[in-house]
């Protein structure tokens, strides 16, 4: 497609006119819509060349602001759809536009190209246009963050009295329980701002918020939550436990708030695949369901870890839609949970939106229901070595050099390929998964073994293959 990739449309320098002819292309489909934005410095630019084609294309319109993705897509279950303006963890001269139905599922791909084709394959004269006096409004609504809070709450089960205050510190009960939990809230100046911080309070962390004020500069750090971008907040937990051993754990969100990775007692950033086990552990354990959903890019590990409990775990493409649809195919009895490796993680047994917010908190539920800390949890996944690669390729010559790929890489492995997305070689010893990006001119290659040794036996394989027909 022209405008949509993986993850709704983003680009560098996203200009108000392809933002006006999106909203009058989805006015044509919708007529009632819900709409939030990220911090950035183009956001209201794009909101309002938006609102115009909205409106001109005859749709009404509402307001919420400055919100995380999840509390867009929370709110969109009364309207039409609902559209975040937002280009996530890219930095701060992207924007994009994300497209939400009123379940909370982002636009599928199917959905995306009926968009792109009344942008780019209509005549004009086949469009509806609204007239001066039945142009609909834009309403601002400022109860989108009242709404979504007050559901996350309903749904967080966390053994804290909110009622304990400064007054009840002689009793010793209450003091010990009070601000059980200990929590650096690391926003990157963005979405996640107005809400994050202001949830892990209310269900009884003590919070220290960094990055918590809006700048759409991202003065603070880069909106993609990476061991680089979070080298201040790791070391400030680092310190703050050294200090007082007050075991404090770290939450940091990308740019719109969908996205959770988390910091340990320790000061190490988690390894996201690792999270994810510990986390698919605690699901199935406490909701007895038996399916995990991820990607094809997620580790064994997953598999190892709650293969005791008799759970299994499917795969399917890259994309937090690819796992809603997954998610979809599954009674509540059966499956509630899916996340990919980035830290994008869908409860389905709350709402259907990624929501990081609401991962980091159900982390806490975690955390209680072993009674064990973060690292702890950690440490009893199993080790994999982990690799990774990306070699030049135009895009007019991907799906070429992949089914070379494809047809040849059996006979490299010895081992029947899987095509879920890209190529992917079950091995004794670890796998490989051949892919082409979806956002950039490269064939990723992507390896998983059971000791560095084999990891690079097997990276180095799978690059020599790829280039040998690029």
């Amino acid at each position: 497609m022209k405008l949509f990739g993986t993850s709704g449309i983003r680009m560098k320098n996203l200009t108000p006119e392809i933002t006006y002819k999106v909203g009058f292309a989805v006015a044509q489909l919708y007529k009632s819509v819900v709409v939030g934005r990220d911090t950035r410095t183009t956001g209201e630019l794009i909101k309002t060349s938006l609102f115009a084609g909205l409106l001109n294309g005859g749709a009404e319109v509402d307001d919420i602001g400055i919100v995380p993705t999840p509390t867009l897509g929370y709110n969109s279950r009364n309207y039409n759809i609902g559209i975040m303006i937002t280009a996530s963890h890219n930095p701060s001269e992207y924007n994009g536009i994300k497209l939400f139905n009123n379940d909370g599922t982002a636009f599928k791909p199917q959905q995306e190209a009926e968009i792109e084709q009344l942008i780019f394959n209509k005549s004009r004269s086949e469009y509806n246009r609204a007239n001066w006096n039945n142009i609909k409004r834009i309403w601002n609504n400022e109860k989108g963050i009242y709404n979504y809070n007050n559901f996350i709450l309903e749904n967080i089960n966390l053994n804290y009295d909110n009622d304990n205050d400064s007054n009840n510190d002689n009793n010793s009960n209450n003091s010990n329980n009070k601000n059980k939990y200990k929590v650096v809230v690391d926003c990157a100046n963005s979405a996640g701002c107005v809400v994050s911080p202001y949830l892990f309070t209310d269900v009884g962390a003590h919070v220290i918020s960094v990055n918590s004020h809006i700048d759409g500069r991202f003065i603070g750090r880069n909106p993609e939550p990476n061991e680089t971008n979070l080298k201040n907040t790791i070391n400030m937990i680092k310190g703050l436990n050294t200090i007082d051993n007050n075991n404090y754990i770290g939450i940091a969100h990308d740019g719109d708030g969908d996205r959770m990775i988390a910091i340990d007692e320790k000061g190490r950033l988690t390894d996201f695949d690792k999270l994810l086990a510990i986390f698919s552990k605690y699901i199935i354990e406490k909701t007895n369901t038996n399916i995990i959903i991820t990607t094809v890019d997620a580790s064994k590990c997953i598999d190892d870890h709650i293969k005791d409990l008799g759970a299994k775990v499917i795969r399917t493409k890259v994309g937090d839609v690819a796992v809603s649809e997954e998610l979809s195919k599954y009674s509540n009895n059966q499956c509630v949970f899916g996340g990919e490796p980035s830290g994008t993680w869908i409860h389905k047994d709350i709402h259907l939106t990624p929501d990081g917010i609401l991962s980091g908190l159900r982390l806490l539920e975690m955390i209680e229901y072993y009674n064990k800390q973060l690292y702890e949890l950690i440490e009893e996944v199993p080790e994999y070595c982990n690799l990774r690669e990306k070699i030049p390729c135009t895009d007019d010559k991907k799906h070429i050099v992949m089914e070379k790929v494809i047809e040849e890489g059996e006979k490299v492995y010895g081992v029947i390929v899987e095509t879920i997305d890209g190529a992917r070689f079950n091995l004794d010893n670890g796998w490989v998964l051949i892919r082409p990006s979806g956002t950039e001119p490269y064939i990723r290659v992507r390896v998983e073994g059971k000791s560095e040794k084999v990891a690079k036996e097997l990276l180095n394989k799978g690059i020599e293959l790829v280039k040998k027909f690029v």
